[in-house]
């Protein structure tokens, strides 16, 4: 019995192609047929096949792997040359899957491609992020690894193995089994996809199977300031609209909320099992956070961590930065630009924080020291209520009046404090004698 044919086959996206489509209006066809001409000549280039139109992709056939990894890399390359990101937002997303195959006849002269590694391959694509490059494989010995090279790995004198980053297993829509697959590490540094992950982030449920967290988008329908609650609506996945509680505490950067606020969101367990939104990102909200790495261009990423210690980066767009000179490290305020789906986050109208030399104790998250002296940013504060939270170690601290040396000078957002670490609700900490070490906005 003969085996059937096995070929790699790459398919290369748009990022966000819906959102560019409104972004670039009549701009869209000119660099839609610019991406086609980038993706069709280096695919070419490593003897690929041109073999289905995507819409806002191409999909390509290699006998070679390695030529298919060489020729994800140059598309990405290309792009970042030709069309860069900063100024047009486009952004490309490939997925790479080697296998079995059926050719189908559509006429004497066309032919289309079907089996699991083209679904494999579409399916990494749609869930890589802005720039990222996904191979599907099973684990490889570093002996076994493809040669394939970037001009950021030359000129970093990057090892073969650096190029090979393994992702979580997934699981994929039509695939019985969770599917081992590698990032390819094209790029300066890891975090420079558009994007905390270069693929969604995968949790294990109670028997193992990968589970997606959904990111949802709604409008803050209420918000009782006074008692720190409110309410979400949005549209869910089985076209319907609800609403949904969430708290303060779990909103990012515990940033101000008001009523018709955009956010957006994932979905709990709250208490006694029923649902609530956490991680609630405030659009538009201004945020505190630290420009964790820049490019020679003036690009790069700021960071800030949610209520679950998990890393949340916003992509510095160069041209919003010109008049400001950012060190890694340094700790800015910024107000959130759109995104979809947390990838493409953006920091805009970036300042340099008042209490900028300040930088956490360490990044690790770890818990506090209960009876420690600490410091912290106070993030924010409820002058009316008496209370309000702050920042240290990535951890939020509960702040109360009560607890303030002089119940006078009433904490505003930036301010650092200083304070003992003291048990809170729910395994949470609480601010203990308060003393003010900088009051935003002095010398």
């Amino acid at each position: 019995m003969t085996s059937p044919p096995s070929r790699t086959f790459v398919c290369a996206r748009i990022h966000n192609a819906d959102l560019l489509k409104t972004v670039l209006s009549a701009d869209w066809a000119d660099s839609l047929l610019e991406f086609y001409m980038i993706v069709k000549e280096n695919m070419l280039q490593q003897q690929g096949e041109l073999v289905r139109a995507l819409g806002d992709g191409l999909l390509g056939l290699f006998d070679d792997p390695a030529a298919a990894i060489q020729s994800a890399i140059h598309i990405q390359e290309g792009l970042a040359k030709r069309l860069p990101y900063s100024e047009t937002g486009m952004a490309c997303k490939v997925g790479i899957a080697t296998g079995s195959f059926v050719r189908l006849a559509v006429t004497e002269t066309l032919f289309d491609y079907l089996g699991t590694a083209v679904e494999i391959a579409c399916a990494l694509c749609e869930r890589a992020h802005g720039n990222a490059v996904l191979l599907h494989h099973p684990a490889m010995p570093s002996h076994e690894l493809w040669e394939i090279h970037s001009l950021a790995g030359r000129q970093r004198n990057r090892s073969l193995a650096d190029y090979y980053i393994e992702q979580p297993p997934c699981q994929l829509p039509g695939i019985k089994t969770p599917v081992r697959s590698y990032s390819i590490y094209w790029q300066t540094t890891p975090n420079h996809y558009l994007t905390a992950l270069p693929m969604g982030k995968q949790r294990f449920g109670v028997e193992g199977a990968p589970v997606v967290e959904t990111i949802h988008f709604g409008r803050v329908t209420a918000f009782k300031k006074e008692r720190g609650f409110g309410f979400i609506q949005y549209y869910t996945e089985e076209y319907e609209y609800k609403e949904i509680y969430f708290h303060m505490s779990y909103v990012v950067g515990q940033a101000l909320v008001q009523e018709n606020d955009h956010v957006q969101f994932v979905i709990k367990p709250g208490k006694e099992g029923r649902p609530q939104a956490c991680s609630v990102l405030v659009m538009g909200g201004r945020l505190i956070g630290q420009v964790e790495s820049l490019d020679d261009n003036g690009s790069g990423y700021v960071s800030i961590r949610n209520q679950a210690a998990e890393t949340v980066r916003f992509f510095i767009l160069p041209q919003l930065v010109q008049d400001l000179t950012l060190r890694v490290n340094d700790v800015v305020e910024f107000v959130v630009g759109s995104g979809s789906d947390s990838e493409g986050l953006t920091a805009t109208d970036i300042t340099l924080h008042q209490g900028e030399k300040w930088v956490p104790h360490n990044e690790t998250g770890e818990s506090l020291i209960l009876g420690s002296t600490e410091q912290a940013l106070v993030t924010i504060y409820f002058a009316d209520k008496g209370y309000g939270f702050a920042k240290c170690r990535r951890n939020n601290i509960y702040v109360h009046v009560s607890e303030l040396a002089d119940p006078e000078q009433i904490p505003t957002p930036g301010d650092l404090i200083e304070f003992e670490v003291t048990p809170g609700r729910d395994g949470t900490y609480r601010a203990n004698n308060v003393h003010f070490i900088q009051k935003r906005g002095a010398p």
